[in-house]
């Protein structure tokens, strides 16, 4: 496809608007949902070359980014940053129905060590679904990735908060 067919087929209104929301990495999910689309199919975009997929061996919570050729034809600055992220993980922590990203964030709000009861009820504002066992496997699947530390309190509780890795990588999700 020539450059101009190309820049011609972006600048259709739903093309940009898709484009626009890839400029920083998001799920297909998320896409859909910010921009209230029933359904788009990812490979013309991806068949183009003007998105990439940052977490490739991923099966659920890929990750999608524009790629520095769309950024020049649409002309939206080229990220310079060498961050590195560990996407995978990212993608991981996405994956699951908003659960590990939920007790992610709410263990980020502040450093305070918190029993897997109160983090369930602190969680459930943003997901009522949260049950107790499934609060307590999220807390050891997340212990497992070393983001969550962990230790028995002298109440004979367990108490959890998030470690440093943890915090940079809770900071990522808004």
């Amino acid at each position: 496809m020539g450059e101009q067919k190309l820049t011609d087929w972006i600048s259709q209104l739903k093309n940009k608007q898709i484009l626009f929301s890839f400029s920083v990495p998001k799920t297909p999910t998320q896409v859909k949902n910010e921009l209230g689309i029933d359904k788009f199919n990812l490979k013309p975009y991806l068949k183009r070359g003007i998105i990439e997929c940052l977490n490739p061996e991923g099966h659920k919570g890929k990750l999608y980014v524009l790629t520095n050729k769309a950024r020049r034809l649409l002309k939206i600055p080229i990220s310079t940053s060498g961050d590195k992220k560990d996407y995978d993980l990212i993608g991981w922590i996405l994956a699951s129905p908003r659960q590990r990203y939920v007790v992610l964030k709410t263990l980020s709000l502040n450093s305070v060590r918190r029993t897997s009861e109160e983090i369930r009820i602190k969680s459930s504002n943003l997901n009522p679904r949260l049950s107790r066992i499934s609060t307590k496997s999220i807390l050891k699947e997340l212990m497992d990735k070393e983001l969550v530390e962990t230790e028995m309190g002298r109440d004979r509780k367990r108490y959890y908060w998030v470690n440093k890795e943890g915090k940079s990588l809770g900071s990522e999700f808004h």
